[in-house]
């Protein structure tokens, strides 16, 4: 069974651990283990979900959950919920950092060999890297979650600029694995696909369960705000942390 807590961890416990990082461009505020992660053998195989978790939804855990049964049995030795805190393309609102990793906190505790990460950077090229630096003597293969959206935006040349987008991302492409989580195809996606190379890159896709793929963190907040139930979005422990601390409702 998943393992569970009661409660978040108190605030000023998570504050402290990232006004003691705020120079750090990767660091865990909860682990599992003292010793994470977990690696069976030469190799540690790290299944990383990537999001705002504003709120973390039925849809994340359904994301873990498929791409974890996509794979063989404990092919993973590692799971990591991984925030950034600066966005790409925009400013955090909502829940505050500390909040998100509560909440992030609750939902990784459900799971053997996991942690919370938070970064500064908001180039997937730049969290990977920084990832692997953290672990200098573990041999990583990183495996990222991400939408059909993000992976969009993953190769969208103004990232990048004035670099090409393919040598910008090389080290990433060469290294790191892709898990896309499908929504549905329609004709853009079907063209986007076929067009696709990203040389010796992995990506696997996956499909969401039709009733977690038109959940969100803006549905859930949306809900908030109009007074109506979240339990269909949130699971109980996260809905119960957003009721305690009116985060949305304000």
């Amino acid at each position: 069974m998943a393992a569970s807590i009661s409660d978040s961890r108190q605030e000023t416990t998570i504050t402290e651990i990232i006004k003691t990082n705020a120079n750090s461009d990767f660091y865990l505020t909860y682990k599992s283990a003292e010793t994470w992660p977990n690696k069976r053998d030469s190799c540690c195989r790290m299944l990383i979900l990537d999001s705002s978790f504003n709120p973390p939804t039925r849809a994340h855990a359904n994301l873990l959950h498929k791409s974890i049964q996509t794979y063989p049995p404990d092919h993973f030795d590692a799971l990591l919920l991984l925030l950034s805190t600066k966005n790409a393309d925009k400013q955090l609102t909502g829940a505050t950092v500390v909040q998100r990793v509560q909440m992030m906190e609750l939902m990784a505790a459900r799971y053997p060999n996991s942690a919370v990460g938070l970064t500064p950077h908001a180039k997937f090229v730049d969290k990977a890297a920084h990832i692997q630096a953290w672990l200098p003597d573990v041999r990583l293969e990183l495996y990222f979650i991400m939408g059909y959206d993000t992976i969009v935006r993953l190769l969208d040349p103004k990232y990048y600029m004035p670099r090409p987008v393919m040598e910008a991302l090389g080290p990433f492409l060469n290294t790191c694995h892709i898990i896309c989580a499908d929504r549905g195809e329609g004709e853009e996606q079907r063209a986007f696909w076929d067009k696709l190379e990203l040389g010796t890159c992995s990506i696997r896709r996956i499909q969401l369960d039709p009733v977690f793929a038109a959940l969100s963190s803006t549905m859930a907040r949306t809900r908030i705000i109009q007074g109506q139930s979240v339990l269909s979005v949130l699971d109980p422990d996260i809905a119960r942390f957003v009721q305690d601390h009116h985060i949305y409702s304000q």
